[in-house]
């Protein structure tokens, strides 16, 4: 079990899968039990939020002295505005739903990088980015348990 929360842990803190990919994993793949799941899967992908906000300008500032890191970052800026650009006539409550709705690349990390990249600081972009993820893990959670029950 221990094994199978670490995998869940995992995927709840990377990019591509976060808390939707991890709680289905945990739940329907695994057969753990779906309160550890849900648990281990939010705090896990909460988790990039600290990362981005804290540690973005010094790893910035480290890293884009190299050429090829600074395209990266310029490509990944880049892609991080166009997905954000529908909700940003909501403003701070755009990230709400940029975060909560359940489609890749549009979760915590993108959120906070939104957020980094606009320029909020950490007590601005918080609650909004938490809301987001807790309706995102509401609605994976209603499938996931749609989904056992078949």
């Amino acid at each position: 079990m221990i094994g199978s929360l670490l995998q869940v842990a995992l995927l709840a803190f990377l990019p591509i899968s976060e808390i939707r990919g991890a709680l289905p994993y945990g739940v329907l793949v695994c057969g753990l039990p779906f309160w550890p799941v849900v648990l281990v899967g939010f705090v896990c992908n909460i988790l990039p939020y600290f990362a981005v906000t804290w540690g973005s300008n010094w790893i910035l500032k480290l890293l884009c002295r190299f050429p090829w890191v600074n395209r990266v970052w310029n490509r990944l800026v880049v892609n991080a505005q166009r997905r954000f650009r529908p909700y940003s006539r909501w403003g701070k409550w755009g990230l709400i739903a940029f975060v909560g709705i359940p489609l890749p690349f549009t979760g915590v990390w993108t959120g906070s990088l939104v957020a980094f990249l606009a320029g909020l600081k950490m007590r601005e972009s918080a609650p909004f980015v938490f809301t987001g993820l807790v309706i995102a893990s509401m609605i994976v959670s209603m499938v996931v348990l749609f989904g056992q029950s078949l």
